[in-house]
C-alpha cells in the first residue's frame, strides 16, 4: 500500500506524515470531509468511513476526535480506498484467508505511516513492548495511541492484544495477534482484573505500570478469553494496557496456562441473524457460542448483513467498510 502511494504520489508519504488530512486535500483523486460523526460498522475499528460512490472518491473522518486520532483515520479510510482503486491491492484483498485482513492492513498501514520504523525500534527494542514502551512511543511522535497500538501489536512477542480505554474502562480501540481476539470498540471492560485495577488509581502519573498476573477480555457474549498476564499505564488521560498469552516482559517468569473452565450463559445474541438463541456449544477457534445458522465471530470477520434488504452475504458483496450491499446500492 505503501508502494502504491509512493508510485502514484512520489514524496508523498513524507508529506503524510506530517499532515495527512492538509496533503489529501491536495490529491485530484480523492477528497476529505470532515463531520461531526460518522456512523460506521461495528467491523471498522476507526470513527471514519469511504465512500467511493461520489466523484472524487470520499474519506470522511469524525471531526470530533484529537488531531492525531483524525490524522489515523483519514489514513485509514485512504488505506480503504488503495486497496478499491489498485488492482493489485484488490486482487491480494480477495484472496486474502485472514478474517479481518482489509480493516487490519488499513490500520497497520496508518501506522507505519505516521511511525517509522527506526522510530519504532527506539522505543520497543526486540522484545513485546510494555505499555511504558508505548507512552514512550506516543511522547515521541505526533502520531495517535491508536497508531501506537497499533504498532505495538505488530511487535508482541506471544498471541495477545494491546487495548486503549477511556477513564471508564470503555474500549477506544484495539488490536490483537493470533489466537487472542481482542475486545469490541465501545465495550465495557471495567470489571476485568487489569482494568478494575487501573480505575483504581486514576492519578497515576502516565507511563507509570500497573500489573496484574492474571486478567482477561470480556466478550459480549458473556463469557471472556482465556488467561493473560497484563499490564497497564496510563498515558495523557486514556488507559493503555499489553496483555499477552506469555513471555511478558514485565514478569521474570510466564508461560503459557492451562484455560480455566468457564461456564457459558445460557442465552447469546446473534449480530447476523438479529436474534438470540440458546447457547448449545462454542466454536473451536474463537471460542464463542455458535447459532443455530452456525454463525460465531469467525463468522461476523467473514460477512455482513444489509441494513437494506437484510440479507447476509461475504464482505466482496460490500464496498470497503460499507453495510449496504452491491445489490442494494
Amino acid at each position: 500500500m505503501m508502494q502504491v502511494v509512493e508510485r502514484d504520489h512520489p514524496g508523498a508519504l513524507e508529506r503524510l506524515r506530517g499532515g495527512a488530512i492538509q496533503e489529501l486535500r491536495t490529491w485530484s483523486d480523492v477528497q476529505v470531509k470532515l463531520t461531526a460523526e460518522v456512523q460506521t460498522s461495528g467491523l471498522c475499528s476507526v470513527a471514519g468511513g469511504y465512500k467511493p460512490a461520489t466523484m472524487p472518491p470520499s474519506l470522511w473522518v469524525a471531526n470530533a476526535s484529537s488531531p492525531g486520532r483524525r490524522q489515523f483515520t483519514v489514513l485509514h479510510e485512504l488505506g480503504h480506498h488503495l486497496q478499491n482503486t489498485d488492482p493489485g491491492l484488490g486482487t491480494g484483498l480477495l484472496n486474502a484467508d485472514e478474517d479481518g485482513f482489509e480493516d487490519a492492513a488499513c490500520d497497520l498501514f496508518a501506522a507505519r505511516v505516521l511511525l517509522p520504523d527506526d522510530l519504532v525500534a527506539a522505543c520497543f527494542g526486540d522484545r513485546t513492548p510494555t505499555p511504558g514502551d508505548i507512552v514512550a512511543l506516543y511522547r515521541r511522535s505526533t502520531a495517535s495511541r491508536a497508531a501506537c497500538v497499533v504498532r505495538a501489536v505488530e511487535h508482541l512477542r506471544s498471541f495477545g492484544a494491546v487495548v486503549l480505554y477511556d477513564t471508564d474502562g470503555i474500549v477506544s480501540f484495539a488490536a490483537g495477534r493470533g489466537s487472542v481476539y481482542p475486545p469490541a470498540r465501545g465495550s465495557d471492560q471495567s470489571q476485568t482484573p487489569l482494568v478494575a485495577a487501573a480505575l483504581q488509581h486514576l492519578d497515576r502519573p502516565d507511563g507509570v505500570p500497573i500489573t496484574v498476573s492474571d486478567t482477561v477480555i470480556a466478550y459480549r457474549t458473556g463469557h471472556t478469553s482465556g488467561r493473560l498476564y497484563g499490564q497497564a499505564a496510563w498515558c495523557d488521560g486514556f488507559l493503555v494496557a499489553v496483555l499477552v498469552e506469555d513471555h511478558a516482559p514485565w514478569q521474570s517468569f510466564s508461560p503459557t496456562r492451562p484455560p480455566i473452565t468457564m461456564s457459558q450463559p445460557r442465552w447469546a445474541g446473534c449480530e447476523l441473524c438479529q436474534d438470540s438463541f440458546e447457547v448449545t456449544g462454542a466454536c473451536a477457534t474463537c471460542r464463542e457460542p455458535r447459532c443455530p445458522s452456525g454463525h460465531c465471530a469467525c463468522t461476523m470477520r467473514r460477512q455482513r448483513r444489509c441494513e437494506r434488504c437484510t440479507m447476509t452475504y461475504d464482505k466482496a458483496m460490500f464496498v470497503g467498510t460499507g453495510t449496504v450491499c452491491r445489490e442494494c446500492i
